[in-house]
């Protein structure tokens, strides 16, 4: 659950997905140390699911970290908030935002994120941009799987409830869903404890750990 556009320093542990990076120092472990909860908006028109719009909200540790040295002075927050916002999203890029949708079982590919947009709530950072679909995909008689998670299981993302997914009008009256949690075993969660922190990340972890939102309409 972190995300930062700093260069890469080599006393921290360089293979946390890309804007994970730079939050985590080189002591540790592979279960989660940042956490982020998770908000999706599915958009669509009257026939094709067209974009999902993201909220994601920071633990206070971690926006803590994404703000060390950076100028959020009364006169310079704004310009600095927004640069980093272009800088987390777009290190996101290569890691497919994240954010895993299937149309059954055939992967769904984005445009470049859109309307980054990073506000601090407290001592939290949320932010928000918007995956539009590379071709926007007709939703009737179609079932649809979304997933959020880090490969590497650093980062917990996670929807608190169902009510964090929302639909668009058309999908709500066309569409029925659920959110199921992850199914990982007592021996899987204690892998991820044992794991030491000079092994490399185990890349297979994270979606194990991942819940699914099914989306099935008619």
């Amino acid at each position: 659950m972190n995300k930062v556009f700093i260069l890469l320093q080599q006393n921290w542990f360089s293979k946390i997905s890309f804007f994970f990076t730079l939050l985590f120092p080189l002591t540790l472990s592979a279960h989660p140390h940042a956490w982020v909860d998770t908000n999706t908006y599915i958009e669509s028109d009257d026939t094709h699911i067209t974009a999902l719009h993201m909220t994601w909200t920071f633990d206070a540790e971690t926006s803590t970290y994404m703000l060390q040295g950076e100028d959020v002075s009364p006169e310079k927050k704004d310009a600095t908030l927004h640069k980093l916002a272009q800088g987390v999203v777009g290190n996101m890029y290569n890691e497919h935002y994240f954010t895993y949708l299937y149309d059954g079982n055939e992967p769904v590919r984005y445009k470049e994120a859109r309307h980054p947009q990073l506000v601090q709530d407290g001592n939290k950072l949320v932010l928000s941009f918007e995956l539009p679909l590379s071709n926007p995909i007709t939703f009737k008689d179609k079932k649809f799987k979304l997933y959020i998670y880090d490969e590497t299981y650093f980062v917990d993302m996670s929807w608190l409830d169902k009510s964090n997914i929302q639909l668009s009008e058309q999908l709500t009256t066309q569409c029925t869903n659920e959110l199921l949690a992850p199914k990982a075993s007592d021996e899987l969660r204690a892998y991820t404890l044992s794991l030491a922190s000079d092994v490399a990340p185990d890349n297979t972890i994270g979606q194990l750990f991942s819940q699914k939102y099914q989306l099935h309409c008619q």
